[in-house]
């Protein structure tokens, strides 16, 4: 099996704890969006990351990969399991790779990926937006939908990373959430984070980082 992306992707990042949690064995292989091989589109049509190679199949887009791995590796098990808990899961899956992801991504672009990667000057008046006035309500809103204590549905699943990875990248463009206007969410990020099989993904990440980065 083969995960194909670039390591500080949240997608690529939500589909590697995923594949740690199952504790299935993989390689990687390095493509960076905006520096893709003239025929990934072959594989991946909307031109996006990760791809997953199973065999004969390859798989596009981080949501189907990891139902995917769900059918087929069901324990342990990464979703709820009645159909009202599966279906909220999915949403908030989907909240967190849309919505929370489309605003933690300003730092991380701005004052990371622009400066180091393609040489421009971070453009502060987008981050000041997006921090200021566009998270608070995003944040507001999971700060009323996270536990006090675990993860969202009992045991860990793919909901709980994806709630969790974009605040990864936004940490890395220097934002971190308020842990004082938002201390349940705050909490729940760092369980997640220390969640063995997601820090045992993060620090395949980080180390990864630190090689490319010298």
């Amino acid at each position: 099996m083969k995960l194909i992306g670039a390591h500080l992707s949240p997608y690529v990042r939500k589909v590697a704890a995923i594949l740690a949690v199952k504790g299935i064995d993989y390689e990687t292989e390095v493509v960076i969006p905006g520096m893709m091989p003239e025929d990934f589109e072959s594989i991946s049509p909307l031109k996006k990351i990760p791809v997953l190679i199973d065999g004969d199949l390859v798989l596009p887009d981080s949501s189907v990969i990891c139902e995917y791995l769900e059918e087929k590796y069901p324990s342990p098990s990464t979703m709820p399991s009645s159909p009202e808990d599966r279906a909220s899961a999915r949403f908030l899956e989907e909240y967190g790779d849309t919505r929370l992801l489309e605003f933690m991504s300003v730092p991380f672009i701005e004052n990371f990926i622009n400066p180091k990667l393609r040489q421009q000057e971070p453009d502060e008046q987008r981050v000041r937006s997006a921090v200021e006035d566009s998270l608070p309500p995003v944040l507001d809103y999971l700060e009323s939908r996270v536990p006090e204590q675990g993860f969202l549905f009992g045991h860990f699943c793919t909901a709980d990373i994806a709630l969790v990875s974009p605040t990864i990248n936004a940490a890395v463009g220097g934002y971190t959430v308020d842990a004082a206007r938002w201390p349940r969410y705050t909490a729940f990020i760092e369980r997640v984070k220390a969640h063995p099989p997601v820090a045992q993904a993060l620090t395949i990440e980080n180390e990864a980082m630190a090689a490319m980065l010298g």
